[in-house]
């Protein structure tokens, strides 16, 4: 091998550190905000299932409110029944 291929090999590697250097740096700056994003993401997700959780009961809360309308009507059969209406 020639002193002129070994310089030149030498040269190719330093200029393919220096490329492979800026890659990582530019993979990372982004990543950055795509971590941040991913942070974002996670604590929308911990916070919907939160509200999830607290809409759980909606459906007890529509029973209670048929009842509930239901009661005027109910109380007035029940006083025609005993004759005090």
């Amino acid at each position: 091998m020639s002193t002129t291929t070994t310089v030149m090999a030498l040269i190719g590697l330093g200029v393919g550190l220096v490329v492979a250097l800026l890659v990582v740096l530019l993979f990372n700056q982004v990543m950055q905000p795509a971590r941040e994003i991913e942070r974002y993401a996670a604590d929308i997700l911990a916070d919907g299932l939160k509200i999830a959780k607290n809409l759980d009961g909606v459906d007890e809360a529509v029973k209670t409110r048929d009842l509930a309308t239901a009661v005027p009507g109910l109380a007035v059969a029940y006083l025609k029944k005993l004759g005090a209406a």
